[in-house]
């Protein structure tokens, strides 16, 4: 269609975009595929805006230039379409925002008297423990730990002691006179080799240690559906609707943007390290090198 035939969008008594595009797609009898070849955009993103399936639809800065298009090649107003995509896209993702709140866990208020029976349990164990080790214990003889502390009994045992020290000098005397029987010329040489035994040494094998393999790279795993877009400041590296279970690598570079629509749903690995991109108003041109 020509831009001379746009039509008023304020004069249609119509609220819902998506029903305004099919409807004038309908009455212009162009299929789908005509409409995405001729403007050269995803059959996948025009059907979404007929059906306003917002989330199959890219970031909005990215969907108000689809609905400009769209609307301005059925001869509709872009500036009237573009008002009614952001009114509708805002109020679903103010929705979804508000579904993702995580709710805190309730503390478990039975907890510390479950710990004050546990302390109690084990003080009863112990005391049992500590009563069995008393009774089981070997008693000692007190016969045999009367010390003998008596003067009397003192000199007995001196008494004992001199009698074994003279035994002993006796026997050294025995020892010397046969020793003294030997002759003059006789000699008696004992050679004694001490034979150090060998030393066992235990030698470690020596293992090499694996070279380490510095990643350089950038790795996008997908474990939902989203869009997202790669590019640095000459060219897009791909662009497109991934699903759970996709994976997207390209080698690192300085200067790497990342835009994606929905965080949650891609993890992303800078150098083998994976860094953290949810958070609030950080979906569009994300550098890299400012991820921690």
């Amino acid at each position: 269609m020509k831009e001379t035939d746009t039509q008023n969008l304020e004069e249609i008594d119509i609220d819902d975009i998506g029903t305004i595009l099919k409807s004038s797609r309908l009455k212009s009898k162009k299929s789908l595929e005509e409409i995405s070849s001729e403007l050269c955009i995803r059959k996948i993103y025009l059907t979404a805006l007929e059906e306003s399936n917002y989330e199959v639809l890219p970031p909005i800065p990215y969907g108000i230039g689809y609905v400009r298009t769209y609307a301005r090649y059925l001869g509709l107003s872009p500036e009237r379409a573009v008002k009614l995509y952001k009114t509708a896209a805002l109020a679903v993702e103010e929705q979804k925002n508000g579904e993702e709140v995580v709710e805190t866990p309730e503390v478990n208020k039975s907890g510390s008297w479950h710990i004050l029976v546990g302390i109690l349990a084990l003080a009863a164990i112990y005391g049992g423990w500590s009563w069995y080790m008393s009774q089981t214990a070997p008693k000692t003889n007190e016969e045999t730990v009367i010390a003998i502390t008596t003067p009397e009994n003192e000199t007995i045992v001196s008494d004992e002691i001199n009698s074994e020290e003279k035994t002993a000098l006796k026997q050294e005397d025995t020892v010397v006179e046969e020793n003294n029987v030997l002759t003059a010329g006789e000699e008696i040489t004992q050679t004694v080799v001490d034979v150090e035994a060998p030393v066992e040494q235990n030698i470690e094998p020596v293992v090499e240690e694996a070279p380490v393999v510095i990643q350089n790279n950038v790795v996008l795993e997908f474990t939902g559906e989203t869009w997202v877009e790669l590019k640095d400041k000459n060219k897009v590296y791909f662009q497109g609707v991934f699903h759970n279970g996709d994976k997207k690598e390209i080698e690192y570079t300085d200067n790497l943007f990342l835009s994606v629509g929905r965080p949650g749903n891609v993890k992303v690995f800078i150098k083998g390290v994976e860094k953290d991109i949810v958070a609030p108003r950080r979906k569009m041109n994300i550098p890299l090198d400012s991820l921690n």
